[in-house]
């Protein structure tokens, strides 16, 4: 009866259009004061979850990568990316990807990515004769890789609800973050040689690339700085985070020059603002999670998949679908919030590695940002564009087939996410 309670009250709230956090808090607290526990036993769920230094990471990314945005970096990296590919077939898009697979490398966010990278590169497809509606969807395309290249915030929240080591997600995700671009890329290269697009008739010096890979250098430090600091072991996740926003400041600030004091000041505060939020949610799982576990639901749907099958690919197929599904309705880290607490276990109990499952998850929910009727990718691009939802929904398709292609080589073949962390930490795998 917990249970039914739980999961109806939640949808009921959501159908409402109650906040998503708000939705997991209170059909959790209903849940308590059903149960007999003493109300205070939420309060105490909530502030241990919190109070947590792997947390910490999650303003700190946020405010690093709004400050890098701001401050110049993405213009760099884009403009470096433009000498390297833009004469080729589909050059501006491809730039596009590539853009945002470095951009990726900085903000951690899907949506961060898209509206960077995108706000740079969709007007300038246009000027080029690309149709409108497909440049905005390979700047949501581009975007997904937001989730899966670290630092990615969805790994620190997945993380640290599974108590999973999140710099070992970071290094899982960098060689799928990889094949993601490539095959991201392909798909511009057969899209533009179908509508013929073709790169600019420009031609570089390698003067012209030195000065501007000079100029584009230290954007280009900052994951380099990051994920080379955790991997060395010199720094946490936690401090790498800080380190980026300390860096981030300096080099928009007194290098590039394109960001005020003041300027700097409200950008903290806005990424402060955002933080406190999706703290706010994890909070709330907190409680969602301490109930799905005391009733033993994950146990119940692992009962369920097995009488379905016992075969691990036909169960972890069947989970995949069911991702999919919810990643159309909801966002990311809500998803995560309310599916790792009860997925995490069967995981285990299949004998799956915890990084490859949360890679393959991050994944899997991280493409639904690129379907509708909810994916905030395709409504950042369709923004920056000036066009319809649907019709970029449409231009996406390609690169919706080739995500799916790489979250099934991802969920089936785990040394692809494995063989790093393996080889860089294994005391951590």
């Amino acid at each position: 009866m917990t249970v039914l309670l739980l999961f109806g009250t939640l949808i009921v709230f959501m159908l409402l259009g109650v906040p998503i956090a708000v939705s997991v808090g209170l059909a959790s607290v209903i849940c308590v004061i059903y149960e007999g526990i003493p109300i205070i036993a939420v309060a105490q769920r909530m502030f241990t979850q919190t109070d947590s230094i792997i947390l910490a990471a999650i303003p700190a990314f946020i405010i690093a990568g709004s400050v890098m945005s701001k401050g110049g970096l993405a213009k760099r990296l884009v403009s470096l990316c433009e000498i390297l590919i833009a004469r080729l077939t589909g050059g501006l898009s491809m730039v596009t990807i590539l853009s945002a697979m470095f951009f990726s490398a900085i903000s951690g966010s899907n949506v961060a990515t898209t509206a960077a990278v995108g706000g740079i590169m969709v007007p300038e497809m246009n000027q080029r004769g690309y149709d409108k509606s497909y440049a905005a969807s390979v700047a949501a395309a581009g975007g997904i890789m937001g989730v899966i290249i670290p630092p990615s915030l969805s790994m620190v929240i997945y993380g640290a609800i599974s108590s999973t080591s999140i710099g070992a997600l970071f290094v899982a995700g960098i060689p799928i973050g990889i094949l993601m671009a490539l095959s991201l890329l392909v798909v511009c290269y057969l899209v533009a040689k179908k509508r013929g697009y073709s790169g600019k008739k420009v031609s570089y010096t390698w003067k012209e690339f030195l000065v501007t890979f000079k100029d584009a250098f230290w954007a280009l430090g900052t994951p380099v700085i990051m994920i080379g600091g955790i991997l060395a072991g010199i720094f946490t996740p936690t401090e790498a985070a800080v380190i980026a926003v300390v860096y981030g400041a300096l080099v928009s600030v007194f290098i590039y020059r394109e960001m005020s004091f003041k300027e700097l000041i409200k950008t903290i505060l806005e990424g402060t603002m955002t933080s406190v939020l999706i703290m706010f949610i994890i909070a709330n799982a907190a409680i969602f999670g301490w109930i799905v576990a005391a009733e033993q639901v994950p146990q119940t749907i692992l009962n369920i998949l097995l009488g379905i099958s016992s075969n691990t690919f036909v169960i972890l197929l069947i989970i995949n679908i069911a991702l999919l599904f919810a990643g159309f309705f909801m966002e990311t880290a809500a998803l995560l919030i309310i599916c790792t607490p009860v997925l995490i276990p069967v995981a285990q109990q299949l004998g799956l590695s915890p990084i490859h499952f949360g890679i393959m998850m991050i994944l899997n929910l991280g493409i639904g940002n690129l379907t509708p009727p909810l994916g905030v990718c395709l409504y950042t691009g369709a923004m920056i564009s000036d066009t319809k939802v649907e019709d970029v929904s449409v231009n996406a398709i390609p690169f919706l087939i080739a995500l799916l292609v790489i979250l099934l080589l991802t969920t089936y073949i785990p040394s692809l996410t494995l063989w790093l962390p393996e080889l860089l930490m294994p005391n951590v795998v």
